[in-house]
């Protein structure tokens, strides 16, 4: 499961932050190849993902949304669906643009 370790104190109040539920398809970067994957849910701490062939746990990857780039790394892996953790926290104006399916990078 998910190594709960590394996370600060206010990233653990983080993560109880709304999963927001939605579908939507994007492109995963790993090691220079890119894929397409669907978002299932986001929060500000990090996503699940569905792939057809996921990455492995601890892989790095970058999620490229409109107008923004978001390092990650895998914490968890079922079948085609994984969990990502974001290396940073996203702000909560890009959130919302992201649900509201917008430029991430001008709310």
């Amino acid at each position: 499961m998910t190594d709960r370790g590394s996370f600060t104190a206010q990233e653990m109040r983080q993560r109880g932050a709304a999963r927001h539920k939605l579908f939507e398809p994007f492109d995963l970067r790993q090691a220079g190849q890119s894929v397409r994957v669907h978002m299932l849910d986001l929060s500000v701490s990090g996503a699940l993902l569905h792939a057809e062939r996921p990455p492995r746990i601890g892989a790095g990857v970058i999620l490229a949304f409109p107008g923004l780039e978001v390092a990650a790394h895998v914490v968890w892996v079922r079948a085609k669906r994984f969990g990502v953790r974001f290396d940073m926290l996203l702000p909560d104006t890009a959130l919302r643009a992201m649900l509201d399916g917008g430029d991430a990078a001008c709310p």
